[in-house]
């Protein structure tokens, strides 16, 4: 029964966990360590910028998980490393279902009476985004 409830965790954090990665940039042949900055003060060496990576995530994306995505996408690019610009947290859509019912009836007197009652439940999407930038350290010959 709890191997159950962990492989229903699970199936529901890969259903429900939506990540999205965008980049646009310059890719070089893969590499294997990729170092991870804050700022770019941080960096202490000399590197180019190689291009622009947004990470999005629902709720049920936790952050350090968008970021793992991030680093292995900086990977595929051949980064060296990955400097976080931002995160930021924001209402991505909202949804609203209502329902009315009618009912029909007759007074003590015999006359009709229709009657209609409604309701409505609102309910909104939150969602997060991670702006780096990946760089490319520069050698001794200033080259990447």
């Amino acid at each position: 029964m709890k191997t159950h409830g962990l492989l229903l965790a699970a199936l529901l954090t890969t259903t429900w966990g939506c990540a999205h990665l965008d980049y646009a940039g310059q890719s070089f042949p893969r590499t294997e360590k990729v170092d991870l900055y804050y700022s770019e003060a941080n960096v202490g060496r000399e590197y180019m910028v190689m291009g622009e990576l947004t990470g999005t995530g629902d709720q049920f994306v936790s952050t350090q998980k968008l970021q793992d995505h991030m680093v292995e996408k900086a990977r595929e690019k051949g980064a060296d490393g990955v400097v976080i610009l931002g995160l930021e947290h924001f209402q991505s859509g909202e949804n609203t279902n209502y329902s009315e019912t009618t009912t029909e009836g007759k007074t003590k007197k015999g006359k009709a009476v229709t009657t209609t009652s409604g309701s409505s439940s609102t309910s909104s999407e939150e969602s997060k985004r991670i702006r780096a930038i990946l760089i490319k350290y520069k050698s001794a010959s200033g080259q990447p």
